[in-house]
């Protein structure tokens, strides 16, 4: 069996990508980071390889990897470790801010959901606060969510912007200007959404945008984005609402492997984090704390 800081120092490098939040979040030195990490690659036959921008395995046969990783996770669920959380920017800034403890909040800036279920699916991280709609699927039977909380989803963009001036909106309106740029696939269940309203980005909607109303503006001040309740907390007054519902709904939902969806320490998790979104519910009443 590797020992516990061993693994911590790959596992970490994978989930908080440099050695310095490692050393920072794990408590030891950069150049323990290093070296445990590196034995813990010549122990597997595995090396670290950069990806898009986050470290991932590559060479051999990650198999014992696994079951090592597995073994690992048991002992931070008997409390021999911190349990880890990844979640959304602004989960983490509201109701996941000072974790009980126990628990350790990882950066929370990951986008999309394919990295995030990875962690969770190779057993890097023991939960995530995922963004509704996109939870896992019935195919990822492994995982299992719990839905915390659902509040709407409209539309932002900067002060200023021309379509503040409206009273009303129709999705039309909004694909004069560029949307916020997410990367395909990202976000499967939002992007067929806005698929269907004629807002994703592509190449094509360049032929839409209304240059003679961009007159002394840049194309970042004009850009539309999206928001919710919490996110809006998190923004504070640097985005403005505007007075059009995206066709889904939003909310926050803790996914986790199935084997640890029903463990004590979880749901008394999911009970601080319930708690915590009735007090903002009372503030908010767009949110509906589940």
């Amino acid at each position: 069996m590797v020992g516990l800081d061993v693994l911590e120092a790959l596992d970490g490098l994978q989930w908080l990508r440099t050695g310095e939040e490692v050393s920072r979040r794990f408590g030891i030195s950069q150049p323990t980071v290093t070296r445990y990490s590196r034995k813990a690659l010549s122990l597997f036959g595995l090396q670290l390889e950069r990806q898009d921008g986050e470290w991932q395995l590559v060479g051999g046969d990650p198999t014992l990897l696994r079951l090592e990783r597995g073994v690992h996770q048991m002992a931070r669920w008997q409390g021999r470790r911190p349990l880890r959380l990844e979640a959304t920017y602004w989960s983490a800034a509201t109701f996941c801010a000072a974790l009980p403890a126990g628990w350790m909040l990882g950066p929370s800036n990951i986008v999309g959901v394919s990295r995030n279920l990875q962690l969770l699916q190779e057993r890097i991280v023991d939960g995530w606060i995922a963004g509704l709609p996109d939870l896992p699927t019935p195919a990822q039977a492994d995982l299992q969510a719990t839905v915390l909380s659902r509040m709407p989803v409209f539309f932002t963009c900067a002060p200023g912007h021309p379509l503040l001036e409206k009273r009303t909106l129709e999705f039309e309106d909004v694909a004069q200007y560029p949307t916020l740029a997410l990367p395909p696939g990202s976000y499967p269940r939002v992007e067929t959404a806005l698929k269907r309203v004629g807002l994703w980005n592509d190449a094509v909607r360049m032929t839409r945008y209304r240059r003679d109303r961009w007159e002394g503006r840049t194309e970042a001040e004009l850009v539309i984005g999206y928001g919710t309740p919490l996110s809006m907390r998190v923004s504070g007054q640097a985005l403005c609402r505007l007075p059009l519902l995206l066709p889904f709904e939003s909310g926050d939902a803790l996914v986790t492997t199935t084997d640890y969806h029903r463990h004590p320490r979880l749901r008394a998790l999911i009970e601080e984090l319930r708690a915590r979104l009735r007090e903002l519910a009372k503030e908010d009443p767009e949110i509906e704390a589940l």
